[in-house]
């Protein structure tokens, strides 16, 4: 079994030849008793030994590391299972190439727990409280004397507080059950002639933890604030993903953006928003009661998707909040203008094709203009485990990551859907809330965020505690009462499996996606470039969008189909190999590469493009006729909350042409709406959702209506009536 990586920064000693191997072993022993205690379930499983690796000094920690020094070229052989840093006290202050080693961690490795080993007679050593730990010399020299005390440390950096909780609870202290809900921890399946069989395809386990929150001693998502397994599994995942908050949701992503927005937006204020966000980006948008201001689009027509939002698109529409006006919540009875001083900023990153933003210098414009910036990282939740993901400035080296909330320089908020990426069941997501937006709160006497102090104000000043408590209120708004213990469980231990071995899964993943795109390219005769689509491919050529900070994740590949007619033909090779894809566009098919894919699945995928490669290179351009950007390029006439609440009335598609419409039409996946409340709805809208009627069914366009699944079709928009009394009543939104 391939053993997992101590890296340790350790001047030599002269009994080091005696000293390591008995500090390696002491090391896995207690490590193979933790993981025994912690995660097994019924029968022993055996566990990777831990393999120490001494480096001499922090200038050789990179080439110790990295592959060539060079976190872009991937991890070197023992780099690329690191779980565990020790340093010795010694070596603590040191830098890493003018980085000082604590800073160098942050970015590389920020997710690794790093332990301070000390050493009598030297001088003491103050680490941060988080992520951080220190153990004395002689616990590591003497391991089978101290053999509680190192498992105890492993403890504090892996266990899953709340799936062991609830793991001892059902298996040890439970007994009869006379609470919800009502299978009873499964005895109506099992007892069932009919519904036996669904117990014995789930299996005991999923039944028995389907608890209740009449259990109290494990917790409950509606009280994060009580000292529980629940609650103390949030926060072991808030120092896990490097946030100052973390909280779960069981609801999905879409919950967390709705909870999240009505908790930063007051009724009237101006968001800023990338159109082509997921639909519960809008939703929330809605019920909030703000003002979206959409950020100019950018159609790829020969490939079907949508690009990112250039910087200089950003920042133009920052810089123009310099001079427009405060609008104060308290002045409910002024108009509601979009020229109000947005205060927030939403963008997908990364988006459904894997376009990664510059997350930092996003953040530095939305600082700089005092407006927020909120991250929907619904595909990427793992990007925090492994140093690929990180830039180094060409002009002065500075190393800054791509995860959206980090301790470098990132957005304020991310919201994650840790189910799509990562080892959790599907609805399964988390809200990060960055240290960055704590300080902003608390610290920051800047004029531009004065109004933050103001929103989330106790005793006069900026205070975390109070946004804390706002968003816990506006979460139980969405939570269920009743939520998935399995659910939670999986959030807890997702967290904790990329902590202990996410580079490893990463990594493996990262030169598995690799030396796929290289197969299928050598199979087809062409350049990769010419199979898959890229960073330019994608965004546009019109820019140097890699120059600007820009990355294409490899861990979405995008394979490029000739036609629309090899698209075609080549999904239906899938669907007879009972191959499934995420996302298809008219030339292009997505494929997620996830910490469940296993490399024989590449095998089967690139089985079928062996038989298929004809149908596999670059799609013809095609002229751009602005339909699809067009149709998505309005801005709202009505503000979207009283377009959704209104009485409204049903036209058919085609008649609903220069009406206001009432209701979201979102072709699905990805989710992206086409109709919003609140916008006027011109041909190129109406031409659009029929496009995408007759290519993938009415099924494709969530929100339409219609009876047995043909035309005619209805939308909802505003009657007459309503159109002319709330236009009227927003002609500043104009």
């Amino acid at each position: 079994m391939r053993s997992l990586t101590v890296i340790w920064l350790h001047a030599s000693r002269e009994d080091d030849a005696r000293h390591l191997p008995v500090v390696e072993h002491g090391m896995s022993d207690a490590f193979r008793d933790f993981c025994a205690e912690a995660f097994n379930v019924r029968m022993p499983l055996e566990y990777p030994p831990l393999k120490l690796t001494t480096v001499p000094s922090a200038d050789a920690l990179p080439d110790a590391l990295f592959i060539d020094g060079d976190p872009s070229r991937g991890m070197t052989e023992g780099g690329d299972d690191i779980c565990l840093f020790m340093v010795d006290d010694a070596l603590y202050s040191g830098s890493v190439r003018g980085v000082l080693l604590k800073d160098w961690l942050k970015t590389y490795l920020p997710a690794i727990p790093k332990v301070v080993v000390t050493y009598p007679g030297n001088a003491p050593v103050v680490v941060p409280q988080r992520r951080w730990s220190k153990k004395g010399a002689e616990v590591l020299a003497n391991p089978a004397v101290h053999h509680e005390r190192i498992v105890h440390l492993f403890k504090s950096f892996w266990l899953p507080r709340f799936w062991s909780a609830m793991r001892q609870y059902v298996q040890v202290k439970a007994g009869t059950n006379w609470h919800t809900p009502g299978h009873n921890g499964g005895n109506a399946f099992s007892a069932s002639p009919f519904l036996r069989g669904l117990h014995e395809a789930f299996g005991s386990m999923i039944f028995r933890s389907d608890l209740s929150v009449s259990v109290e001693s494990l917790g409950d998502l509606s009280s994060p604030e009580v000292q529980t397994p629940l609650s103390e599994a949030q926060k072991m995942s808030s120092e896990i993903f490097g946030s100052a908050l973390s909280r779960y949701v069981t609801n999905g992503t879409s919950t967390s953006n709705k909870a999240m927005l009505m908790t930063l937006l007051k009724p009237g204020e101006v968001v800023l928003v990338d159109r082509n966000c997921h639909k519960s980006v809008h939703h929330a948008i809605v019920t909030s009661g703000a003002v979206p201001h959409y950020l100019p689009s950018r159609w790829n027509a020969r490939l079907g998707v949508w690009g990112p939002v250039s910087l200089a698109d950003i920042e133009a529409e920052l810089e123009k909040t310099a001079t427009m006006p405060e609008r104060r919540v308290s002045d409910a009875s002024s108009p509601i203008s979009s020229r109000s001083r947005p205060r927030l900023l939403i963008l997908t990153t990364c988006t459904y094709e894997g376009v990664l933003y510059p997350v930092w210098e996003v953040a530095r414009l939305c600082e700089r203009a005092g407006v927020l910036f909120y991250a929907d990282e619904a595909w990427a939740a793992y990007m925090g485990f492994h140093p690929f993901y990180t830039h180094a400035d060409p002009v002065t080296g500075l190393a800054m990551r791509y995860n959206a909330v980090n301790e470098r320089a990132g957005a304020h908020f991310a919201v994650q859907s840790t189910h799509k990426t990562m080892a959790s069941f599907s609805q399964a997501s988390m809200i990060h809330v960055s240290t960055r937006f704590k300080q902003l709160l608390e610290e920051d006497a800047s004029p531009q965020f004065r109004w933050l102090r103001r929103r989330f104000a106790l005793n006069g000043h900026g205070s975390f505690e109070k946004f804390t408590h706002d968003l816990h209120e506006f979460l139980r708004y969405w939570h269920s009462t009743s939520p998935h213990y399995p659910f939670l469980a999986t959030l807890d231990v997702a967290g904790v499996q990329m902590r202990l071995e996410g580079m490893k899964l990463i990594d493996e993943r990262l030169k598995w996606a690799a030396e796929f795109r290289a197969r299928v390219a050598a199979e087809c005769g062409l350049p990769e470039v010419e199979c898959f689509a890229g960073l330019a491919d994608i965004a546009g050529g019109d820019q140097d969008w890699s120059g600007a900070g820009f990355l294409k994740d490899p861990l979405k590949i995008v394979l490029m189909l000739r036609s629309h007619a090899a698209c075609a033909a080549f999904r239906k090779a899938l669907l007879k190999s009972r191959i499934q894809w995420e996302k298809a566009t008219a030339t292009t098919i997505l494929f997620l590469v996830t910490v469940g894919t296993a490399e024989e699945h590449f095998e089967d995928l690139f089985r079928v493009c062996r038989l298929n490669r004809e149908l596999i290179g670059c799609p013809a351009q095609v002229p751009d006729d602005g339909g699809v950007g067009g149709a998505v390029a309005g801005q709202p006439v009505v503000l979207p909350r009283d377009a959704a609440l209104c009485d409204g009335e049903f036209v058919t598609l085609e008649s609903s042409v220069g009406r206001i419409a009432s209701q979201f039409l979102v072709p699905y996946p990805p989710g992206i709406p086409v109709f919003v409340p609140g916008l006027r709805i011109t041909e190129a809208m109406v031409a659009l959702v029929k496009g995408v009627i007759e290519t993938e069914g009415v099924a494709a366009v969530h929100g339409l209506f219609c009876r047995g699944g043909h035309a005619p079709y209805y939308v909802e928009v505003l009657n007459r009536d309503e159109g002319k009394r709330l236009e009227c009543d927003t002609a500043p939104l104009r």
